[in-house]
């Protein structure tokens, strides 16, 4: 409801209770003879009129007589479609210089100089997020350009850990089987591919040192360069994720395990038991709930799980990742706790081969031969078509909660994982994984375990970027965030948020990194330039005023409900002569009939008959 509608209902009743009292008085009045239908009905027709007049001294109605139809000039505006003979031109400060047109700041203040349009055709490129709120007030015929080649969307990654990998993706419009190249700072390309037919890509990245980077992202057509951006990536120095891995004996998978897992970057803590309350490895660590806390995500086989059930099933409610395994066929009782984790296991048990894809032939002659693998035995022969002795469960995991995560060359589940509580844990088929390492198949061990890992590991705490694209000059708001969020510009300067509709804007002058302090939390944002992205921008300008775009001939015009409204003055005095005049009848008392109790003489008669 807007606010004269408000004011229209509140003056309507006061009216109907002014009727009601009114005609209260004139029951009153006709029993003691003082009625007068008269006067009740100056006065009745007197209080509407008193109301109406109120209402448009606060609203005055549109004052007519000008323009009902503007041409608003963008960015892009040809000037022979300008030239056009038609209705006023108006022209934003992005559109270019033409003769004959009125330079307005916005469209909001156009419409305020010409109260009485009611439709607006937008020339050029469209309106910007400055203007789009301005023209719901109006109907608007838009026929929007062709977009340029470009890029048409670009996602830069959210965060990424140093020395981490991490994804870019994005659209390109116009550039099907385009050349797509990511540029690391230092100019060297980390990589390149083709777009797809859709013009969609995906390129990827190492980050180095923790901070602020920007890559280059650049599309190539027929080795022509058509369009480059910043990549900008928020890499955070995170600490590694610490890694704890039980066994319930000593074995070659814990060992592999344990060496895979400090080349990649997890700090691990080992414990495997050999009998007798003999424990190897490194430091005991207590097994319990505070002790359990202090690791991001554990590995736990079959044997370890059954004297730790109840600590470890506590550690995941609280968050901690858990990977169980096995080192063999399992017995009907660790069957019946995993499918009490909500895992369902079905398969006839025992151990069952494993599928895997051929190896390639230089992973194979790299293990004839020993090259580059510590591990690998030199004498080992090896048949023409080798495939790992690998094994797995006879057991495939599944359940209504369970998301699968790999399979074998042959399609069977090898692992899945579920969340229980604010934790998650997965569940790993496979048997002798190990073997994978001395066989040339690295990569594949690397990639099954650092799947699962990944998958349940407790996120390490780190600041996000906040997400989308900005550019320089355009307004950008910022929710949830309090009443004390100030933005780091490029300078280092401090400035404070603008409240707009229960969030905070702020408008970035240059591009650049600029930081979102609200208390002691940082959360870094991009600006780009001006000029960047153009295709992009055009885009979203364009899905903005399709939006609004009222194409179809003979549609409906949207009356302006605001500004450009009438003189109020007018209407000021008219209810305050109407006003004088209502207050002075009603108090007054012309029209009321004088009524004599019996025996006493009229004053006029009384003093005539005195007389002598």
């Amino acid at each position: 409801m807007t606010i004269q509608w408000a004011v229209m209902l509140i003056l309507g009743f006061a009216t109907f209770l002014a009727w009601v009292r009114l005609s209260l008085w004139h029951s009153r009045g006709r029993r003691t003879g003082q009625a007068s239908p008269v006067r009740l009905a100056l006065l009745m027709l007197l209080q509407p009129l008193v109301s109406a007049l109120l209402y448009y001294a606060l609203f005055p109605p549109m004052v007519g007589g000008g323009p009902t139809d503007l041409r608003i000039a963008t960015a892009g505006t040809s000037r022979l479609a300008a030239a056009v003979d038609g209705a006023p031109l108006i022209l934003l400060p992005e559109a270019p210089a033409i003769g004959g047109g009125e330079a307005t700041p916005d469209l909001a203040t156009a419409l305020r100089r010409h109260p009485g349009v009611r439709t607006i055709t937008v020339l050029g490129k469209g309106l910007g997020p400055r203007d789009i709120d301005a023209a719901r007030q109006v109907a608007v015929e838009f026929d929007s350009p062709p977009l340029r080649p470009g890029i048409l969307n670009l996602t830069p990654p959210p965060t990424a850990p140093a020395g981490g990998r991490f994804v870019v993706g994005g659209t390109l419009a116009g550039l099907s089987e385009a050349t797509v190249e990511l540029i690391d700072p230092a100019g060297r390309v980390t990589d390149s591919g083709s777009a797809d037919r859709d013009g969609h890509f995906l390129l990827a990245g190492t980050a180095r040192a923790a901070g602020a980077v920007n890559f280059t992202l650049r599309a190539r057509k027929d080795k022509r360069l058509i369009e480059q951006a910043d990549v900008p990536v928020w890499v955070t120095d995170s600490t590694r994720p610490r890694l704890l891995i039980l066994a319930g004996a000593p074995g070659p998978e814990a060992k592999y395990l344990r060496r895979w897992a400090s080349d990649a970057g997890f700090d691990v803590t080992t414990q495997m038991s050999a009998g007798g309350g003999i424990a190897l490895g490194d430091a005991p660590v207590a097994l319990d709930a505070a002790g359990l806390r202090r690791f991001d995500v554990a590995i736990v086989d079959d044997r370890a799980w059954a004297g730790l059930r109840g600590p470890l099933i506590a550690a995941v409610r609280g968050g901690l990742g858990l990977v169980l395994r096995a080192g063999g066929a399992i017995d009907g009782v660790t069957r019946s706790q995993w499918q009490a984790l909500g895992f369902g296991l079905s398969g006839p048990g025992g151990v069952a081969p494993l599928a895997l894809p051929n190896a390639s032939d230089e992973a194979v002659a790299r293990t004839r031969h020993g090259i580059g693998s510590d591990e690998a035995p030199v004498d080992m022969a090896l048949p023409e078509d080798f495939a790992p002795d690998v094994g797995r469960l006879g057991l495939t995991p599944g359940g209504g909660e369970a998301v699968p995560m790999l399979q074998d060359a042959g399609g069977a589940t090898l692992g899945a994982w579920r969340a229980i509580g604010i934790g998650r844990v997965a569940l790993f088929t496979g048997i002798d994984s190990y073997v994978l390492t001395l066989t040339g198949r690295r990569d594949l061990y690397g990639d099954w375990w650092n799947g699962l890992l990944t998958a349940v590991a407790r996120p390490a705490p780190s600041s996000h970027m906040i997400p989308g694209i900005l550019w320089a000059g355009e307004r950008m708001a910022l929710c949830d965030i309090g009443s004390d969020g100030q933005v780091e510009n490029t300078d280092s300067a401090q400035t404070r948020l603008a409240p707009v509709a229960g969030c905070g804007a702020f408008w970035p002058a240059r591009a650049g990194w600029h930081q979102l302090r609200v208390k002691d939390a940082l959360r870094p944002f991009y600006v780009q330039s001006h000029d960047a992205l153009p295709t992009m921008r055009a885009a979203r300008d364009r899905q903005a005023m399709a939006m609004r775009s009222t194409t179809t001939p003979g549609a409906p015009a949207v009356a302006v409900t605001t500004g450009g409204s009438g003189s109020a003055w007018p209407f000021w005095v008219a209810w305050l002569v109407a006003s004088a005049l209502l207050w002075w009848l009603e108090r007054s008392r012309v029209g009321r009939r004088v009524t004599l109790s019996s025996g006493q003489a009229e004053p006029a008669l009384a003093t005539a008959s005195a007389a002598p």
